[in-house]
């Protein structure tokens, strides 16, 4: 009897010990579980259906220009170095220009004594014309012949053209003095935009002879002038469309990003490496080009589709199961799979078109590093 008891002690205590290890594990086995995925609320957000793309930072058409001149001579002033800063409009240079200024003075001189002459032989016509008025008016009344009339005319005529003739003469010198003037205004050279001298091919006490072309002085770049050139490859330009935003960065501020919006595409393709790019050409906001250099490498991301209040679930709670979208709701203590329709999706979110409701919740993977939620 003693020994028929203590076989029943020992199996309820068996027993025991059993159902505590089997607890154990279970709840071991949830714990792991538990461990291993956490629970999201769905709720509405923003996602964005983006490219990525290699740019290079290029200065625009008509940023850099190139400073000469049509003049010929020895400049005498050239006040700017590589590295300095211009504005617009002011002096660069001087060529001298003592031989032009001395010809002006001499065209000067014409002109003032073609003005005397002037005023002589209209004093003169305007003598021979009353004179005629006078002879006619005496032939009226038959005390003077037709021939005096007729060399009184002569007279006056004569002192007309030699008006016009003079007229003619100051004209000349004045158009002459204006070409001068022109050819003056060679000898002083202005900028023609703000920006930094990137180079300086002459210097001051050296002649420059002006030939059929222009004779380059300084080269001058506007930094304020930048756009950036997308590489697009081909199988993603039927997608990349004029007007789509674009997200921007360097190596040299990986922090900080830039955006701008494509202004054009060209149509013109480049080969590189055997593949086949279009270029799209995005306008750099001046406010910009305070960190940006011509000749960077950047790295852009075209938004292709930007959704804003859509339902979004992180990208590891969708699941792609016998051919099916699922993701897998929580219920209680369990889960159940159902199966979504999704949309657009970027690098965190994707888009539940339907399937799933606000609030409901669901469950992900854990990952090494949480995700931030969605952008409200």
């Amino acid at each position: 009897m003693e020994k028929k008891k203590r076989y029943l002690i020992f199996g309820l205590i068996s027993l025991i010990v059993i159902v505590v290890i089997i607890s154990f594990l279970i709840m071991k086995k949830n714990k792991n579980h538990m461990r291993n995925e956490e629970v999201y609320k769905v709720k509405k957000g923003e996602v964005l259906h983006s490219t990525e793309q290699t740019g290079i930072i290029k200065s625009q058409v008509g940023a850099i220009v190139k400073v000469g001149t049509r003049a010929t001579g020895v400049i005498t002033r050239l006040k700017y170095q590589v590295g300095d800063f211009v504005q617009k409009n002011a002096l660069i240079a001087e060529i001298d220009d003592r031989e032009k200024q001395a010809e002006r003075r001499n065209l000067l001189a014409q002109l003032e004594e073609q003005k005397k002459d002037l005023e002589a032989k209209e004093a003169q016509y305007s003598y021979n014309k009353l004179n005629y008025e006078r002879e006619m008016r005496l032939l009226e009344k038959e005390f003077t012949t037709k021939d005096n009339v007729d060399k009184a005319k002569r007279e006056m005529d004569v002192a007309k053209a030699q008006v016009e003739a003079s007229k003619a003469k100051i004209k000349e010198v004045t158009e002459k003095i204006g070409s001068l003037d022109v050819s003056l205004s060679y000898h002083k050279i202005y900028s023609p935009i703000s920006g930094y001298v990137s180079q300086v091919t002459t210097q001051e006490g050296e002649t420059v002879v002006a030939g059929l072309s222009a004779v380059n002085l300084i080269t001058i770049i506007d930094p304020t002038k930048l756009e950036m050139w997308i590489y697009v490859d081909e199988t993603d330009i039927g997608r990349v469309k004029k007007g789509m935003k674009v997200e921007y960065w360097v190596d040299a501020y990986r922090k900080k990003v830039f955006t701008g919006t494509i202004s054009m595409i060209y149509p013109q393709p480049e080969i590189r490496d055997n593949i086949v790019y279009y270029l799209a050409i995005v306008k750099i906001d001046p406010k910009d080009t305070v960190f940006l250099k011509p000749e960077m490498t950047s790295h852009a991301k075209i938004i292709i589709e930007e959704k804003k209040d859509v339902l979004v679930v992180p990208n590891s709670a969708v699941r792609f199961e016998e051919g099916k979208n699922v993701v897998y709701l929580k219920a209680g203590n369990n889960t159940e799979r159902r199966q979504v329709e999704i949309g657009i999706r970027d690098d965190r979110w994707t888009e539940i078109i339907s399937g799933l409701k606000e609030g409901e919740l669901i469950t992900i993977p854990i990952l090494k590093k949480n995700q931030p939620g969605p952008k409200k």
